[in-house]
């Protein structure tokens, strides 16, 4: 009897584990640790913070799914990992011993990078977790009742825009629907080369789709820029230039989690894994990584550092993978072993209207520089099949289904995307990123 750890219940651990309950038999525990209480789908956060949804709305109690689901659900935050010993402590000095694990950790944010970044005390708001959902929603309510200038934007190093982007533009329809949008200026500040870059270039309309929406909707964009420090009324820019706010949320930079940190050889310098297209470490045989917490490195080379974003999408496929692959190993399915295409669908809702970003695959052909396809599509049914997307990853998530199969039919017939395909390179050597 093997016993499979998964660390971590968001949008790559709990699918993994999901997954895991289903192809292995039940003579293999699946054991899910999670230092939150409940599941949250990170990307309604954005909603939470501008009072357009409950947090209820995008949360579930992991207990009740564990319990329904048949995992063993263990509460608690990792503090360390032995791979020598295969053992996992979580706080509280509990001990888990593991056969193979997923670590689906998500990131750490660097907030301590810009001085008076983030809600602790910093001066900007986060959409990144729910507590700080729930701050920059008291945050905004008190800004609705004293309005002024907005500065929306992302740190130096950072990888996620899309969420500030649909932060930016949802604020300016709830402020028109409001009748204040005359009071406030709204200012976009990023590091990316260009607005619509999102941390993956030369997709086909991007940049014009994106730019002209932000010029319609009277946002000013400083792009190719740092934010190097914040105060209680200001945003400084390495050009010295300051921009005064009233309300302002900027994503940070992410790290691996502590713990990864710790062991020597697991992460790199920032905490992230390296893995084989398997998505299994390349070092340690019984580990295997998925979602935000992989190392990928970004091939552009821009003014800013900037990272590579990791969509919900890509995420979902790589724990298929891993699950799967995790599978074979354990000889409970006869099958090849699996890699994620990391193709990549991203639905941006801008208020009464949205973009859809497709990448596939998001790194490029490292010797054509080219992807299959890659292109932008702008339009109100994006902020409804957003919204319908939403409701049924969380049905999903409520009935314990990983990823099924006419989920990848879907994807593959309206958009041409795959999530998985077998691999007959020799992975042992092969690695995703350098």
């Amino acid at each position: 009897m093997a016993n499979v750890v998964v660390i971590g219940a968001g949008l790559a651990g709990l699918p993994a584990a999901y997954e895991l309950r289903h192809l292995l038999p039940s003579k293999h525990r699946v054991t899910l640790i999670s230092s939150e209480p409940k599941f949250t789908f990170i990307p309604g956060l954005i909603q939470v913070a501008l009072g357009l949804k409950p947090l209820e709305h995008v949360q579930l109690d992991l207990s009740r799914l564990a319990q329904r689901h048949h995992l063993d659900w263990v509460p608690g935050r990792v503090t360390a990992l032995d791979p020598q010993a295969r053992s996992i402590t979580v706080e509280g000095e509990r001990t888990i011993e593991y056969d193979y694990v997923a670590i689906a950790t998500g990131a750490s944010l660097a907030f301590d990078q810009v001085p008076g970044l983030g809600p602790h005390g910093g001066y900007t708001q986060s959409v990144c977790t729910p507590d700080h959902a729930l701050e920059a929603h008291q945050a905004w309510l008190d800004f609705l009742n004293n309005p002024g200038p907005i500065v929306i934007g992302a740190a130096p190093g950072a990888g996620c825009f899309g969420p500030a982007y649909e932060f930016a533009l949802m604020a300016d329809h709830e402020l028109r629907r409001r009748g204040l949008r005359d009071q406030v200026t709204i200012t976009y500040v990023t590091p990316e080369p260009y607005a619509g870059h999102l941390g993956v270039s030369n997709v086909k309309n991007a940049r014009e789709l994106t730019a002209n929406l932000m010029h319609e909707r009277d946002i000013t964009i400083i792009e190719n820029t740092a934010i190097t420090a914040v105060d209680e009324q200001t945003v400084t820019l390495d050009d010295g230039q300051q921009l005064p706010f009233k309300y302002s949320m900027i994503l940070p930079a992410f790290r691996g989690a502590k713990f990864i940190q710790a062991v020597p050889g697991l992460g790199d310098a920032k905490g992230f894994i390296p893995v084989l297209p398997t998505q299994r470490h390349p070092d340690f045989p019984n580990i295997y990584a998925a979602g935000v917490s992989i190392k990928l490195a970004q091939p552009d080379q821009t003014r800013i550092p900037i990272g590579l974003p990791k969509s919900g999408q890509m995420a979902e496929a790589m724990a298929t993978a891993v699950a799967h692959n995790i599978a074979v190993e354990l000889g409970a399915i006869q099958d090849s072993l699996k890699v994620p295409t990391l193709e990549a669908l991203c639905f941006a809702e801008f208020g009464d209207t949205g973009i859809a970003y497709i990448a596939a695959p998001v790194l490029p052909d490292p010797e054509t520089g080219k992807r299959k396809r890659s292109y932008a599509v702008r339009g109100p049914w994006v902020v409804w099949v957003k919204a319908a997307f939403e409701e049924y990853f969380m049905v999903k998530m409520r009935t314990g289904v990983g990823m099924p199969w006419f989920e990848n039919l879907g994807l593959r017939i309206l958009f041409g995307l795959q999530m998985l395909k077998p691999t007959t390179i020799n992975y042992e050597q092969t690695m995703v990123s350098p």
